[in-house]
């Protein structure tokens, strides 16, 4: 086994406990564009929504980091590109989703 195990282990639990703490709708300052704006654009966004949005983002890139880690241990390159193609499409969705429409405004 020569790929550092401890890397997506402490990546997992680090968006598992960042999802937890954003599903609760607390902390929406460690969201980089919350914390950018001002007072009356944060107004016009549900805060409690996009921190539920978010934690459950947090959840899908933990579950990327167990498909990574699993290919680590089990030395499989199809769990790894597996892992990077989740990783890659919930980073999209996650753009996308949040970027476009109306979804997350008051």
């Amino acid at each position: 086994m020569d790929a550092p195990v401890p890397i997506p282990v402490a990546m997992m639990a680090g968006f598992m406990i960042l999802g937890v703490i954003l599903s609760m709708g607390k902390c929406s300052f460690l969201i980089t564009g919350c914390n950018m704006m001002s007072r009356e654009q944060k107004r016009k966004y549900d805060e409690q929504a996009l921190c539920r949005f978010m934690g459950k983002i947090m959840y899908c890139l933990a579950f990327t980091m167990l498909l990574w880690l699993a290919s680590i241990l089990l030395q499989n390159s199809v769990l790894l590109s597996a892992s990077l193609c989740f990783l890659a499409g919930s980073i999209a969705f996650a753009v996308i989703y949040a970027g476009t429409g109306s979804r997350l405004k008051k």
